[in-house]
């Protein structure tokens, strides 16, 4: 049966009209791929013997692989849960399970680039010899995105039918916080995308470096990954046809919780309101990013926690790990100006009557204010540790942060939602450059 759905999704990506974005993406993982050798892969630079490349490997491998995983884990929820398509499709009979299909081959072009660049960062270890190493290491970083991508349809519809159920009631009462109990069930969705497939991508990480020092049937644990994101995948298809329609009134009830929370004056106060004192356009920035985009204020904390393990060490190489592993959440929080424009109209800061500078300004203060939960955990715990050598990673990250938001918001305000593809190779390479960097500063490299 032909797809009428396809079509739509065709002319959706002739509409977006990237250009060249995938090209400048995938040339920027191979320009900082030899820049970042000695962070990602700098095992290779001591005794490089069997067992020290294999387990080298399997660590960053298993990493790469997870941050594909957490891609792909948001790009599906932005996908089902507050797509595009359920605006213009919600007052028509749709078919969902088509419908299903057209939305994951669209997000499976649009994402490949993903897991391309990944894999391109990892070409050093085919360098140096290790082409064993590299191609399981490969193998893994693909296979976590099938994984994600499965399991990211099949969570998320799961979660429509979790929020409805009386069973799960009391459980997303607990976990809830201050959201709308059925909201939770969403929320948590891409960790437990997360969590099913990082316990499948550590297998599978395990085996391959098993199979890398001679044990063969390690190798056949690569196959786990996608396994598990094909068979959720199928299993998400006859799910589409009891949760996609759900999934509106879902969101209309959620929507409306939050607009009857307006009615009391605390209720009204977000996360940062008192930075924006007599300031309207930084006001309006927080209020969209505290309402709608809330999980990059609470996962910058989440991934300054991550940080905060790399600073809580004597070691004299933990300030470059703290700047590498912060330095990349800063630069992801950073995209936060071109989300915030996302949906805006051309039209609107001249309709609000606000000058399009200020709010740029005030996307860039955001993202900087968002990155601070990344930031300081780790620098609090390299402190505790070292001391005053804590400064120049201080200096390092805020000095990131204060450049990357601007530029992101300089991007947002001529491209929108669309700047994102623009800041990903320069992410990649600032991020290479900065690393090799500190670590040169701090003795990791000669």
């Amino acid at each position: 049966m032909r797809n009428p759905y396809r079509e739509v999704h065709r002319r959706i990506r002739a509409r977006k009209a990237r250009g060249p974005t995938w090209l400048l993406a995938l040339a920027a993982a191979g320009l900082a791929a030899p820049l970042a050798r000695p962070v990602l892969l700098g095992f290779l630079d001591g005794p490089a013997s069997l067992a020290v490349v294999a387990a080298g490997t399997e660590a960053i491998a298993f990493r790469l692989a997870a941050l594909v995983v957490c891609v792909m884990a948001l790009s599906t929820y932005d996908a089902i849960v507050r797509g595009p398509d359920r605006e213009v499709l919600d007052v028509h009979p749709v078919q969902p399970r088509l419908l299903l299909q057209a939305i994951a081959l669209r997000l499976l072009r649009e994402q490949a680039v993903v897991p391309a660049m990944a894999i391109l960062l990892l070409v050093p270890l085919a360098l140096a010899g290790h082409t064993l190493a590299f191609l399981g290491a490969a193998a893994l970083v693909l296979g976590a995105f099938v994984c994600g991508f499965g399991l990211g349809f099949l969570v998320n519809l799961g979660a429509v039918q979790a929020a409805f159920s009386p069973r799960l009631a009391l459980v997303l009462e607990l976990l809830r916080g201050s959201n709308p109990r059925m909201q939770a069930a969403l929320i948590y969705a891409p960790g437990v995308v997360l969590a099913v497939a990082g316990l499948a991508l550590l297998l599978a990480s395990s085996g391959s470096a098993a199979g890398l020092q001679g044990w063969a049937p390690g190798w056949a644990f690569l196959l786990l990954p996608p396994a598990v994101g094909v068979v959720a995948f199928a299993l998400s298809l006859p799910l589409s046809e009891r949760t996609w329609v759900r999934a509106s009134s879902l969101l209309a009830e959620v929507d409306a919780a939050w607009a009857g929370s307006d009615e009391g004056e605390e209720d009204r106060r977000v996360y940062l309101e008192w930075l924006a004192t007599g300031r309207p356009e930084l006001l309006r920035a927080l209020r969209q990013g505290w309402r709608r985009l809330r999980t990059w204020a609470t996962g910058a904390w989440g991934l300054g926690l991550v940080g905060a393990f790399a600073g809580w060490s004597a070691d004299p190489a933990a300030p470059a790990a703290v700047v590498a592993v912060s330095g990349a959440a800063v630069l992801v929080i950073a995209a936060l100006p071109g989300r915030l424009a996302d949906g805006d109209p051309a039209w609107l800061d001249r309709a609000l009557g606000v000058q399009p500078a200020r709010v740029m300004a005030a996307r860039a203060a955001v993202a900087f204010a968002y990155a601070q939960g990344a930031i300081l955990p780790p620098l609090l715990a390299l402190l505790v540790r070292q001391g005053l050598v804590v400064l120049l990673p201080a200096l390092v990250l805020q000095a990131m942060a204060a450049l990357a938001s601007l530029a992101c918001a300089g991007l947002a305000r001529r491209w929108g939602a669309r700047s994102i593809w623009g800041w990903l190779p320069i992410a990649v390479l600032v991020w290479a450059l900065v690393s090799s960097f500190t670590l040169r500063a701090f003795g990791g490299l000669p």
